[in-house]
C-alpha cells in the first residue's frame, strides 16, 4: 500500500480501492489522460476537476496542485481542513520493491513477430536498406513479443535473465501508437497469480544485453520502438529504452557503472535527463541534446523517416 504522509494524493487504486478514473484534461483537451487528486480524509471525493496532473508530462505538463488550489481559493482552506488530532509526519520514504522474478516461459511462449508493430518494422526496414534476416536477429535479441489482439509485447529483463515485467503497446501498421498501453505484471495480478499491490522494480528494455556485450558502449533513448529501430541502424551502440521520459533514474542507471553511456532524450526531455545524470557517480556519459530544436517528442526514428 502506498505511505498516506499527506492527505491528498493523485487518485490510485491502491490508495482508493477502486478503478482510477481518467477524465479529460482542462488545459490540453485530450481525453482519458487526466489524474485528479482525493481526499484521503474524506471518502476519497475529488479535491476538483480541475486539481490533478495531465499524462503528456512534455506537450502539455498541466499539473495543479492541492496546495496551489488552496492559495487560489483561500476561502476553503479552513472548510476542507482537518481538525482530527494527528501524529507527527515523517516524510514519505517509497516502500521497498522486492522483485518477484517471472518465468522466462512467459517471454518464449509470447516470443512472436505477428504483432502490428512487427508489420510496420517489415516495411520500415526496405526504406533504410536492411534485410529482414537483419530484423529477425534483433527482433530475437530483444525478445520482442506479441499478444492475441496482435499488440507488442517490450520485455525487460536484467542482466541476470530475471523477467520484471512486459510492455504492451498498441501500434497501427503506421508505425504511430494507436490505443492502450499496459504492463504484464498487472494482468498477472488480475489473474491473481501476483499480490494485488505488487510492484515491480523497473530495469531498461534491452537491460539484458549489458551481460553479453560488456564492452561496447550503450546508447539510451525513451521510446523502445526507437531502441529497436536505432540497433538495426546503429549495432555498434547497445541501444536501452527508459519506457518513458520519467523511466531514467538513480535506480535504474546503476548498471551502468563503468560503461561508456551516450543519451539521445527525445525534443522536450533534455534539461530533465540531463539534471538526473548528473546525480551519477561512475559513469562516463554524454548527451544529444540535437533534438531540442525539433517539435516536442520528435525522437532518432522521426528523424531517420523525415530523411
Amino acid at each position: 500500500m502506498i505511505h498516506l504522509s499527506y492527505r491528498y494524493q493523485l487518485d490510485d487504486p491502491r490508495i482508493t480501492g477502486r478503478r482510477k478514473q481518467k477524465t479529460t484534461c482542462p488545459h490540453c483537451g485530450r481525453r482519458r489522460c487526466f489524474v485528479r487528486y482525493v481526499d484521503t480524509h474524506d471518502d476519497f471525493r475529488y479535491l476538483s476537476d480541475r486539481v490533478g496532473r495531465c499524462d503528456h508530462e512534455q506537450s502539455c505538463g498541466y499539473h495543479y496542485r492541492p496546495s496551489e488550489y488552496f492559495r487560489d481559493h483561500p476561502w476553503l482552506s479552513q472548510q476542507k481542513s482537518d481538525t482530527r488530532p494527528r501524529q507527527a509526519q515523517q516524510p514519505w520514504q517509497p516502500p521497498e520493491q522486492t522483485l518477484i522474478p517471472l518465468d522466462m516461459e512467459i517471454v518464449n511462449r509470447h516470443r512472436s513477430d505477428e504483432s502490428l508493430f512487427c508489420s510496420w518494422m517489415k516495411g520500415w526496414i526496405h526504406k533504410a536498406l536492411l534485410t529482414q534476416h537483419e530484423l529477425s536477429a534483433v527482433l530475437d535479441a530483444y525478445f520482442i513479443g506479441a499478444t492475441r489482439w496482435h499488440d507488442v509485447i517490450f520485455w525487460q529483463i536484467d542482466e541476470q535473465m530475471q523477467v520484471h515485467t512486459g510492455h504492451i503497446m498498441a501500434y497501427g501498421l503506421d508505425g504511430h501508437r494507436c490505443g492502450n498501453q499496459n504492463w504484464i505484471h498487472c494482468s498477472l495480478i488480475k489473474q491473481g497469480l501476483l499480490p494485488k499491490d505488487y510492484q515491480p522494480p523497473k530495469c531498461f528494455f534491452g537491460q539484458h544485453l549489458l551481460a553479453q556485450r560488456p564492452s561496447e558502449p550503450v546508447a539510451i533513448v525513451e521510446s523502445e520502438k526507437t531502441a529497436i529501430a536505432m540497433a538495426l541502424l546503429m549495432p555498434q551502440f547497445i541501444w536501452i529504452a527508459t519506457a518513458g521520459c520519467g523511466g531514467l533514474t538513480a535506480e535504474k542507471t546503476a548498471c551502468l557503472k563503468g560503461r561508456r553511456v551516450h543519451l539521445f532524450p527525445d525534443s522536450g526531455c533534455y534539461n530533465k535527463w540531463y539534471n538526473q545524470m548528473q546525480q551519477t557517480v561512475g559513469i562516463p556519459w554524454s548527451i544529444s541534446d540535437n533534438l531540442e530544436t525539433f517539435p516536442p517528442n520528435t525522437d532518432l526514428v522521426d528523424i531517420f523517416l523525415s530523411h
